[in-house]
């Protein structure tokens, strides 16, 4: 593993004009983790800590350009792809990505809502954007509800996270990270398969005001820490690790929701 290198990580995913999720939560991880995060804007968003008030999609020829710019003059070592918009964004970044002849890893956060509850697609787009993105060779990272949302059973299902975690598998065909997939309220538990046998990595969970940006954190960590060549394991501990000193870290602005430090 070369220590001294400046890993390059491609964040395609949305704008968070608060700086706490998104895009700009990606540059600050990369930024913390001595990384540089190029990036491809799919959606702008105006929000705050109550609610997100716009959403504005942008065009595919948007997104193939910014990709194909950066892909043509960098050497990207990894790549997170967040919150996508339409089916045809998702087909856009397939096709650029498929033809993109490398092995980096791909981390993708399936994104439905915002922690302020509103929704980015319906449930048939969401499930179609993510089936297409799931093409490519990839971890996804979806919290316990966006998988049960990917996997359509039912809220209230009987199924264990370890039995979520291998059906997520046999459906998508690629790995994942569950995150925060355990019923206790006093840990923070991770699941995903390695080597063919479900493991979760348990932390104390912090009671906090401010988590914004957590998902998008742990994700982009993740592409990292892989590229650093990390195993999928020590990988994940690292990355949960990392997203727990960001919330202890957050700064306190007295919001109702706040985002997470770096």
């Amino acid at each position: 593993m070369k220590t001294n290198k400046i890993y390059k990580m491609l964040s395609i995913a949305g704008s968070d004009n608060t700086c706490g999720a998104g895009i700009q939560a990606d540059i600050k991880t990369c930024q913390a983790l001595n990384a540089y995060c190029l990036t491809c804007v799919t959606t702008i968003t105006s929000q705050n800590s109550r609610d997100v008030f716009k959403i504005h999609k942008l065009p595919c020829i948007n997104i193939k350009s910014q990709i194909n710019s950066i892909l043509k003059d960098y050497e990207i070592d990894c790549i997170k792809i967040g919150l996508i918009s339409s089916v045809s964004q998702a087909k856009t970044i397939c096709q650029i990505l498929n033809r993109f002849n490398s092995k980096v890893p791909i981390v993708v956060d399936p994104i439905f809502k915002s922690s302020t509850n509103k929704k980015f697609n319906n449930l048939k787009n969401y499930a179609s954007i993510y089936k297409t993105i799931s093409k490519i060779s990839s971890i996804f990272t979806p919290n316990l509800n966006e998988a049960k949302i990917l996997l359509k059973i039912e809220s209230n299902s009987k199924l264990t996270t370890e039995e979520i975690t291998k059906e997520f598998i046999e459906q998508f065909k690629v790995k994942v990270v569950i995150t925060d997939g355990g019923n206790r309220l006093d840990y923070c538990e991770d699941f995903f398969i390695d080597k063919g046998t479900v493991e979760k990595i348990i932390s104390n969970k912090i009671s906090s005001r401010n988590t914004h940006g957590s998902g998008c954190t742990f994700s982009s960590a993740l592409a990292v820490n892989l590229a650093k060549g990390f195993s999928l394991k020590r990988s994940v501990q690292l990355s949960q690790d990392f997203t727990r000193k960001c919330i202890l870290k957050a700064p306190r602005f007295n919001l109702k929701y706040g985002p997470v430090g770096h």
